[in-house]
């Protein structure tokens, strides 16, 4: 299947469950606490809190909906590039029960999309669910062992083996320290050759048993005193990963062989992007992921972590930028900046010297466009504002590297004195404050070279440019006054 074809098959399959097909909410949340849209179910959140009343008949929906996570809580910036799933933008595949159907209807539901339309092998599954540990809240989730025990029993597999349980850290969700939660389910799948694991690979952090489908039971409240009081409505809150599942249906052959290597950008999500950066920068992308450590990558490996970190963060700004989110120095505004300066940098790895990053906004928008029609809509104002960007960058980019370079000569005769292996708070300020390069990227050069960057020291050299800019500020309104 390709990943068009997955996308749709979800949403149709809930459709023929009298789902409401809804359009993704906007990557700028309603939320005042949140910096991206970053999980389905941020435009529920009324509901949920009781503010709205569903508009549906019947109340459920799904949908495909963007999320961003670089920023705040929920960050991935750092690790992409460096494995086979991270990435800053994907798609959250969802479906929602707005005080309709409840655990036994999802858990049927999510077993019949895997195992009967999409024939995922019912032995590499394994599903979770809650159960309490000393102080947790609720109890064990009889109801949900007993529906997935059931599915299992008729696959003739043990449910002992195949269903599993977890404390709050993994199945018990919670919006907040107060407002609505309850117990999930999370179904992972066993990739390894063979596939008989039997459960000790879940929940391991281990890339060869992955979760791909988190049901949560919305059924109580979490009260200011700590009490769990029950719900008069229960809701069912489910996300897969839309670049995850794609990535264990294509990197298997649609389930037919996990000899492979199965990866998110082993897809054909991010195939057009990768030909588009090979066609431009004349290298080519091979797969290989850094087994040495960071500061230790070949050349070619090197190469691998750019494509895949320009791949995932065209896609990130081009969505972010479509929806109002253009960078600056403030806020998400800045994290979209952040962004884009580390592509750019990365960039350098491809052997760009002038602005390409803007060049790829048209291949996204070809292979996304009919999905989320605002990236066609607004492809050219996203291709400027790239670009603008770009240009800025590159003019002090060149003369950072140079700076980041001194000291790192001064660093090496450091060391041979026996100092410690540290990019000073003065050098990493200067760059940001003269040269645009947020702390992350010179964070992120620094490992690349096993040193650290004194952050202590950097973020005293910010706190004294605020008093700074503050007295200014107070002496500015002074005068002002006194005109």
């Amino acid at each position: 299947m390709t990943s068009a074809q997955i996308r749709q098959s979800f949403l149709d399959f809930f459709r023929e469950k009298r789902h409401t097909i809804v359009p993704s909410s906007s990557l700028l949340p309603d939320a005042p606490n949140l910096l991206f849209t970053n999980a389905g179910m941020n435009q529920f959140v009324p509901i949920f809190l009781g503010q709205q009343k569903p508009t549906w008949n019947p109340p459920r929906v799904a949908d495909t909906q963007k999320c961003i996570r670089a920023g705040g809580k929920h960050n991935d910036l750092e690790d992409v590039g460096l494995d086979t799933y991270h990435h800053t933008f994907f798609e959250m595949l969802g479906n929602w029960s707005f005080g309709d159907y409840f655990k036994k209807e999802a858990i049927e539901w999510a077993w019949e999309l895997l195992v009967e339309r999409w024939k995922f092998p019912a032995q590499r599954l394994y599903a979770t669910v809650y159960k309490p540990g000393p102080g947790e809240p609720s109890e064990f989730d009889q109801e949900a062992y007993e529906h997935w025990a059931r599915l299992f029993r008729d696959a003739d597999l043990d449910p002992k083996i195949h269903v599993l349980s977890s404390g709050k850290a993994d199945n018990f969700w919670m919006m907040g320290d107060t407002g609505p939660c309850g117990p999930c389910s999370e179904v992972h799948v066993d990739l390894t050759l063979d596939g008989d694991t039997r459960g000790a690979l879940v929940n391991k952090n281990d890339p060869r048993c992955i979760e791909i489908w988190n049901l949560v039971f919305i059924q109580f409240n979490a009260n200011p005193d700590g009490a769990f009081a029950p719900l008069p409505q229960r809701h069912v809150d489910t996300g897969m990963g839309f670049e995850r599942v794609t990535a264990i249906i294509q990197g298997t052959k649609n389930l037919s062989d996990f000899s492979g290597t199965i990866s998110n950008y082993e897809t054909d999500v991010f195939r057009p992007i990768f030909d588009e950066i090979e066609k431009l920068s004349g290298k080519e992308y091979t797969s290989t992921l850094p087994k040495g450590g960071v500061a230790h990558e070949t050349e070619q490996e090197k190469i691998d972590i750019a494509f895949r970190v320009v791949a995932d963060h065209i896609r990130a700004l081009s969505f972010a930028i479509a929806d109002g989110i253009i960078p600056s120095n403030e806020g998400r505004g800045y994290v979209s900046r952040r962004i884009l300066r580390r592509a750019v940098r990365y960039g350098r790895t491809l052997g760009f010297h002038e602005p390409f990053f803007f060049k790829l906004v048209d291949v996204l928008a070809k292979t996304m466009g009919d999905v989320f029609p605002e990236v066609c809509k607004k492809q050219k104002s996203i291709k400027e504002t790239i670009r603008r960007e770009e240009e800025s960058f590159n003019k002090t980019l060149d003369e950072g590297l140079t700076i980041f370079d001194r000291a790192m000569q001064f660093d090496s005769a450091m060391t041979k004195a026996g100092v410690p292996r540290q990019i000073s708070g003065e050098i990493a300020f200067k760059l940001y404050d003269t040269y645009g390069f947020p702390l992350d990227l010179t964070e992120l050069m620094a490992r690349e070279r096993g040193l650290t960057v004194d952050i202590a020291g950097f973020e005293k050299l910010m706190e004294q440019q605020r008093v700074r800019a503050r007295k200014a500020q107070k002496k500015e309104e002074i005068s002002v006054e006194e005109a």
